[in-house]
């Protein structure tokens, strides 16, 4: 157990303790994923240099609490996934409505500190047809997340006028090509995640991730409690089989340099909850002036034949 939270797992740990008693009160089952799990095991709480939570459900869970928006609107937590409008990951997030978390500038879809609710899905063990299904909800969902990003004519113009050899046609292309087909590539992504639904085999697979990951349902077949800061967590069963695909001898901390979180914010505030327009007044001079990092980069030359 960490002695001294960062302020942002501070939040998060409040966070957490408000999903786990909702979780509770409606029979939801869910287990703590990645380095949620791997924190769970081996610091009884956060990773000391992590900055998210992440947890797994399965498909009848995750359903279930997507089920709950409804009845969570008025209180200080809200559950979004794909199908609100401008929401631009392929899984759900459970955050705090009472604070600010705006992740990524071309995704203006405002939430607090959030939890990652990553679906599992049935899957068989070397699938050709499953796993082109994982590449296929990949590059959809990839092709969507390019319509739903935002830039202004503003910013193309002084791409191409400052000489910006990558960056102004491909915000023209997201704009001109992209853009319009919007409902088109979203009711793609909506179809592909139906038929994964109906995906039945003896592994539980994450089709939302690139990679091709899947798990024996056996290492999932009962929810163990162990300690997590001061409060508990669920952990599957076959946590030390799950930690050990993941990460080989996870009991060992990796050397001092790779010790850093993975979430960037664009805008933070963990004190109230700031509307776009504010944010965007605060930070007129960056907006103006960030430019497109290099993994960003990278992903775009990688999903290239996104624009076919």
């Amino acid at each position: 157990m960490n002695t001294e939270l960062s302020p942002i797992q501070k939040v998060l740990l409040d966070t957490f303790k408000a999903f786990s008693a909702i979780c509770q009160e409606h029979d939801i089952q869910y287990f703590a994923a990645s380095g949620t799990l791997l924190g769970a095991i081996r610091h009884k709480g956060f990773i000391p240099w992590d900055d998210d939570i992440d947890v797994f459900l399965l498909r009848k869970d995750y359903e279930k609490l997507l089920s709950l928006r409804e009845s969570l609107k008025g209180t200080n937590y809200m559950v979004a996934d794909y199908h609100d409008t401008g929401y631009p990951y392929p899984f759900a997030k459970f955050y705090d409505c009472t604070k600010t978390f705006w992740e990524y500038k071309q995704f203006p879809f405002i939430m607090g500190p959030f939890i990652d609710l990553f679906p599992l899905d049935e899957s068989d063990d070397h699938n050709a047809e499953h796993e082109k299904l994982n590449d296929d909800i990949h590059a959809a969902f990839w092709v969507y997340r390019k319509s739903i990003s935002q830039q202004t004519w503003g910013e193309i113009f002084k791409d191409f006028i400052s000489f910006n050899g990558f960056e102004g046609p491909v915000k023209l292309v997201k704009k001109l090509f992209y853009a319009p087909q919007r409902g088109r590539f979203y009711r793609q992504v909506d179809k592909l995640y139906q038929k994964i639904c109906s995906v039945r085999g003896a592994y539980y697979k994450p089709y939302w991730d690139v990679k091709h990951i899947q798990y024996p349902k056996e290492w999932f077949a009962k929810a163990v409690t162990v300690p997590f800061e001061d409060t508990e967590i669920f952990v599957p069963n076959g946590s030390h089989e799950i930690l050990t695909y993941l990460y080989k001898d996870y009991m060992t901390p990796p050397p001092t340099h790779f010790r850093s979180g993975h979430h960037t914010a664009y805008y933070m505030n963990l004190e109230r909850k700031v509307s776009v327009d504010e944010i965007l007044r605060e930070k007129h001079e960056v907006l103006e002036k960030k430019p497109m990092s290099l993994p960003v980069i990278w992903d775009e030359i990688k999903h290239w034949k996104g624009f076919d």
